[in-house]
């Protein structure tokens, strides 16, 4: 009598707990669930309120696809643009302007005015007589020294810097901007041709100082389709050299015989 009174209590004691071990496990099964119901929720709360694509984004995918679409057009209005800027900005720092020509309007002769002309000689320059000239460069750049002559990828940087400064696109940029400017203002052959004899020298020893390195980094970096923008970036620093270093002249009496 005593053993199968033993033996009962054992087995209500194996079945309570083996009720309470089942007990424990569903409650934890249930728990578990509930949380990953509760971190599912919130996942896609979280998704659901991620940002949209921030204006910059978008304003950076609509250029690139304007650049690939129309390449000289999209860099002719930034290139105007930012020419624009730097004269500007070229203004604003010599907070004077350049001695009136007879082209300007009577109201840009006050000393120390905006002079709206100028500023528009860049901007044309800049939009206009530029970008078209600059785009065929570096292209051709790309087809003369990695298509045709296959330099090797770590010299391509180098060749193209040379090139560039020393062969032929340094000295017909600068004589090409002395020039157009001045034509823009109404000066003869004759005059232009002086002051691009006046300036290019010192204009190309303050433009190798300034753009050799600046170059290196832009041929080392800068895919191809991008480095007239970068070049249109830095420029703004560059143009704004020009401008206060070779301010538009006033426009010179022809010589009478």
């Amino acid at each position: 009598m005593a053993a199968a009174l033993r033996l009962r209590r054992a087995g209500t004691a194996q079945y309570l707990h083996s009720s309470t071990v089942a007990t424990a496990a569903r409650t934890f099964t249930n728990v578990n669930l509930h949380a990953a119901n509760f971190l599912k929720t919130r996942s896609q709360g979280l998704c659901s309120a991620a940002p949209q694509p921030s204006m910059m984004r978008t304003f950076i995918g609509q250029y690139e696809a304007a650049l690939a679409s129309r390449p000289v057009l999209t860099k002719s209005i930034t290139s105007g643009v930012l020419y624009g800027a730097g004269d500007a900005l070229a203004q604003v720092i010599a907070g004077r302007n350049k001695e009136p020509s007879d082209s300007d309007s009577a109201g840009a002769e006050a000393k120390g005015m905006f002079d709206a002309s100028r500023w528009l000689r860049a901007v044309l320059f800049g939009g206009v007589f530029y970008p078209g000239l600059a785009h065929l460069h570096y292209n051709f750049l790309e087809h003369l020294v990695v298509v045709r002559w296959a330099v090797p990828i770590s010299r391509v940087p180098f060749a193209k810097m040379f090139i560039e400064q020393f062969v032929y696109w340094s000295y017909f940029s600068n004589a090409y901007y002395h020039t157009v400017l001045g034509a823009l203002q109404g000066f003869s052959p004759q005059q232009c041709y002086d002051r691009v004899a006046s300036t290019l020298w010192d204009t190309l020893k303050a433009q190798w100082m300034f753009w050799i390195p600046a170059q290196l980094i832009n041929f080392s970096y800068v895919p191809v389709r991008h480095q007239l923008n970068f070049v249109l970036v830095v420029s703004l620093f560059w143009t704004t050299f020009l401008s206060l270093a070779f301010p538009p002249e006033p426009k010179k009496p022809e010589p009478t015989a």
